[in-house]
């Protein structure tokens, strides 16, 4: 009979479960964040102005949303600098870093594949017109 021995696998601290949970909320959090408050000013309306045009409170949402992802990224560099600080290698930082270069490609491929299908709708909706 062999003998098998389970290999203890290092505990995660829980800054890194933060750092793993704030690299992941990078696009997601943001996008909540202006759900939300487009929800909220759409069906209260304080400002009393149509809210099916698309621009409809603009200003708040880029507020909001941007504010979210303000702290969220002070939030993941302050969670960051005190593993790094623990640690003194960065590769208590790989998974983190790696999910968080993720969510950065994957949000620029968003907001180019939303500039490309605006710029198709804007030249059909120019053709049609003419």
């Amino acid at each position: 009979m062999t003998n098998t021995q389970a290999t203890a696998t290092p505990r995660r601290s829980r800054l890194h479960t933060w750092a793993v949970l704030l690299s992941s909320l990078v696009i997601a959090f943001p996008m909540l964040v202006g759900a939300t408050t487009e929800a909220i000013l759409d069906t209260s309306n304080p400002a009393n102005v149509d809210v099916s045009q698309g621009l409809a409170y603009l200003r708040e949402l880029l507020g909001f949303g941007f504010g979210a992802l303000g702290l969220l990224l002070v939030a993941i560099v302050v969670v960051y600098v005190l593993i790094y600080r623990r640690e003194r290698t960065l590769n208590a930082l790989a998974l983190p870093l790696l999910i968080l270069g993720v969510q950065i490609v994957v949000g620029v491929a968003l907001l180019v594949m939303t500039g490309i299908v605006d710029n198709a709708e804007d030249a059909y909706s120019v053709t049609m017109l003419n």
